[in-house]
């Protein structure tokens, strides 16, 4: 299946100094929303999910006002007094949890943010309440259904620790699978956000200081993490996080255990949507694509891509999920490469979805000399007996038509599948990379024979093999 341009999510923030409770069984008529000038004192700037519900940031504490719509089935809130950022205006997030479809926003009239949830009627999350409560330390506003339970390990920020005296902020580690742990001498509160503006992920730990003897890592070049700085902000302590493009910091997905409430764990992943967007809907702890191999720079770097993942399964049929298929594939395309004295990064290495800008982000950051995404392709069934590989190139890109010439040629001389040739496309991954790029279609997993094939780990090693081969030739010739 070919990539597909995903819908980009968008952040929001709130802020409110009481907490509401808001019952969503008001029904009202339709009301459009159009586009104005905003007259608001407060202004909404994003949004992101957490485990048990939303989180929002707003620069001051609104009224909402709440209504319930059927025909379509939705919950409106409108915020009094407040406008959105203009970048905001028409944005949709999409959030599938809680009985939620979609949130919407947009400025209502002058004075009213309107947030528009568009439920799933056949959830019966859809017709539960909602609470709100105000975290005035980091002003953001937690929106939680009430059928949910509050399970992030997160402290509240205003809860004490056990002794009167200031924890010391003692150590700040990063683990190989993207696992960043902020260590203190003692238990701590703490509560996080995320500053659109600058782009960095800021955690404030209540009645704390920094140590002087503090522990800090040492960032490698190809770390995620551009920076990291601590302030000292009255009897808090300020840790600000600043990943490079195509990266996020967040709270686990999946509530875990702390093994101690001495230290703050957190993930730094690839965003699942588009850079571009603000929003950060996490991963699931994927491991962060390092180089598998260091070699030889000077032999090349090569970015391998399987296509889709996690919650994205690609084309099906025949019992094969694209996903999985064209990761092993990929892992043993890698592996190949490295054999030849290649450096080799992945976008993913587990089975974890990654939207498309930041599969190129990675492969800038890296500075590769070659992308390479892999997938399987799929037709319906009354197309069964369709079957072939094809590789594409980016349109216009004579570079890039070269290596998938040179691919194509390998696989079609190993593996003797129908030849469907080299063509153009404008598939993002390949139209946005700087470097030679090909997307390569190894089957056709909705033909029968060819779905065989491609779950035959032998088959998939002669898959590879001829890619890396395709890869070589290419990289022999353009450095001669």
């Amino acid at each position: 299946m070919r990539y597909r341009q995903l819908t980009i999510g968008i952040l929001i923030s709130l802020t409110t100094s009481y907490g509401i409770s808001i019952d969503n069984r008001l029904q009202a008529q339709p009301t459009s929303i159009r586009r104005v000038q905003p007259s608001g004192s407060i202004v909404v700037n994003g949004i992101r999910t957490t485990p048990t519900g939303l989180m929002l940031s707003i620069s001051g504490n609104p009224q909402i006002l709440t209504q319930r719509e059927i025909n379509p089935d939705r919950l409106i809130f409108d915020l009094q007094d407040t406008s959105v950022a203009k970048n905001l205006h028409q944005a949709s997030l999409p959030i599938n949890r809680f009985g939620i479809r979609q949130i919407r926003v947009a400025q209502f009239n002058p004075a009213i943010a309107r947030l528009v949830f568009d439920l799933d009627s056949d959830s019966p999350d859809s017709r539960v309440a909602w609470n709100s409560q105000y975290i005035a330390a980091t002003r953001t506003l937690m929106l939680t259904p009430t059928n949910q339970t509050q399970t992030s390990q997160a402290i509240p920020i205003n809860t004490p620790s056990s002794s009167e005296t200031p924890a010391l902020v003692e150590r700040i580690s990063i683990g190989s699978n993207g696992r960043l742990l902020i260590a203190s001498s003692q238990p701590v509160g703490y509560q996080t956000r995320i500053d659109p503006a600058s782009g960095t992920y800021n955690i404030l730990i209540a009645n704390a200081t920094i140590s002087p003897n503090l522990q800090r890592p040492v960032l490698a070049a190809n770390n995620p993490i551009e920076r990291i700085r601590l302030s000292q902000t009255g009897n808090s302590v300020e840790v600000a996080i600043k990943t490079i493009a195509g990266w996020q910091v967040s709270e686990p997905q999946r509530p875990i255990n702390r093994a101690s409430t001495q230290q703050i764990e957190l993930q730094v992943s690839l965003n699942s949507v588009a850079s571009g967007s603000q929003t950060t809907t996490p991963v699931n702890s994927p491991v962060i694509p390092a180089p598998q191999n260091e070699g030889d720079r000077r032999r090349g770097v090569i970015l391998v891509d399987p296509g889709h993942g996690g919650r994205d399964p690609g084309a099906i049929g025949n019992g094969i999920q694209e996903k999985n298929v064209v990761l092993s594939m990929s892992l043993l395309l890698g592996q190949s490469l490295q054999s030849m004295g290649y450096t080799v990064y992945y976008s993913r290495t587990n089975d974890v979805e990654i939207d498309l800008a930041p599969r190129v982000a990675l492969a800038e950051r890296v500075n590769a000399d070659a992308f390479v995404s892999i997938h399987a392709n799929s037709l319906d069934s009354r197309n069964s007996r369709v079957n072939g590989v094809e590789t594409f190139h980016a349109r216009g890109s004579a570079v890039g038509q070269e290596l998938a010439r040179y691919i194509q040629s390998q696989i079609i001389g190993a593996t003797r599948a129908n030849d469907r040739g080299v063509k153009a496309a404008g598939f993002y991954v390949i139209a946005k990379t700087s470097m030679p790029a090909v997307l390569v279609e190894t089957g056709f997993v909705t033909n029968p024979t060819e779905a065989a094939n491609l779950n035959n780990p032998n088959y998939q090693k002669l898959m590879a093999d001829a890619i890396a081969r395709g890869v070589d030739q290419f990289m022999r010739v353009r450095n001669r």
